[in-house]
């Protein structure tokens, strides 16, 4: 092929490359500085080794920009000795959709207040650090957040209510904590789809605020807290609910006029003060999950459905429970 020929050829390649603007460059400038601000806050770790300033943002690791806008909208520390307390700057990341901080074992400090610059965020997890202080009520002003999860941290005082200002907020989890107090019965105001509240292994204490039967909730987590009273009026035959645990703590109710709904798979309520009967109506459900254990239970276990497939240890120490699994009544 002669040299003419050829330039001819190449004539089309050369032209779009000509034409094409010096600086390609996605990453926004003022999320590049925020992210170089993070880094050094952080001093410098190995995670963060792609963050280096002479390379396009959008193409670090750890968070994602946006496809037309080329904001950062996804920050995400996972699974690292990441050292130090948690960075403000982050909340000068300004268009940030989802924010993950997990499993960092030597992130330590409380949540700082800049978060609430962060009026797009609709998901926050910062879950397996070492945060410490109390839940803010700051948090209340992030309007768009469906999801808050907060678990496996050292957090104390109560739970604010500010919480159930948020308007779409459907997945509530401060499991894992040292919170005190009570539950807020503003709790109740929460409209997220399929409601998800988990409080399990903390120190709350008192009744469940009565707002909560009126609440269909997805999944409710109870567990392990101080919580006394009637814990019934979570049941309901009319809600939607799957998920109920609320064992140990220190509930007392009369199991018998407890109604149930029909979707129910998982039922944990060991460890109370529960009294009655096992109603008949139980026998009904589709339980995949079933422990009634350590409580004050009577009469015999109603036959048919999935009851008598549970292992002895989901009905023993009660007080005068029986039939199969366990002896026979007499």
């Amino acid at each position: 092929m002669s040299p003419a020929r050829l330039l001819l050829l190449l004539l089309p390649l050369l032209s779009s490359l000509l034409l094409r603007p010096a600086s390609a460059v996605l990453c926004h400038p003022e999320d590049k500085e925020v992210l170089l601000r993070i880094k050094s806050a952080l001093n410098n770790p190995y995670l963060l080794a792609s963050w280096n300033p002479d390379t396009d943002c959008c193409y670090w690791y750890c968070l994602k920009c946006h496809y037309k806008t080329h904001r950062v909208i996804s920050l995400f520390f996972l699974a690292s000795n990441l050292p130090g307390q948690f960075p403000s700057a982050i909340g000068d990341l300004t268009y940030l959709q989802d924010l993950t901080l997990h499993k960092l074992s030597n992130f330590s400090g409380p949540i700082p207040k800049s978060l609430t610059k962060l009026k797009y965020l609709n998901s926050l997890t910062l879950d397996w650090l070492n945060l410490t202080g109390p839940i803010p009520s700051f948090l209340g002003q992030l309007k768009n957040l469906t999801y808050l999860n907060l678990s496996f941290n050292k957090l104390t005082g109560g739970i604010p209510v500010s919480l159930s200002t948020i308007p779409r907020l459907g997945y509530v989890g401060l499991d894992r904590n040292q919170l005190t107090g009570k539950i807020p019965a503003s709790l109740a105001n929460l409209k997220g789809n399929n409601l998800y509240l988990i409080l399990s292994h903390n120190s709350l204490s008192g009744e469940l605020p009565a707002t909560f039967a009126g609440v269909d909730f997805g999944k409710l987590d109870l567990s392990r807290n101080r919580l006394q009273g009637d814990a019934s009026l979570v049941f309901g035959r009319s809600k939607s609910t799957y998920y109920i645990d609320i064992s140990r703590n220190l509930f007392e109710f009369n199991l018998s006029k407890a109604e149930f709904n029909v979707s129910l798979t998982y039922l944990d309520m060991n460890h109370n003060k529960i009294y009655g009967s096992i109603p008949k109506a139980m026998a009904g459900l589709e339980l995949q999950y079933l422990n009634v254990s350590y409580n004050q239970l009577c009469g015999e276990i109603p036959v048919g459905g999935r009851l008598q497939g549970f292992d002895y240890s989901a009905y023993f120490h009660n007080r005068c429970l029986c039939g199969a699994p366990l002896d026979s009544c007499k």
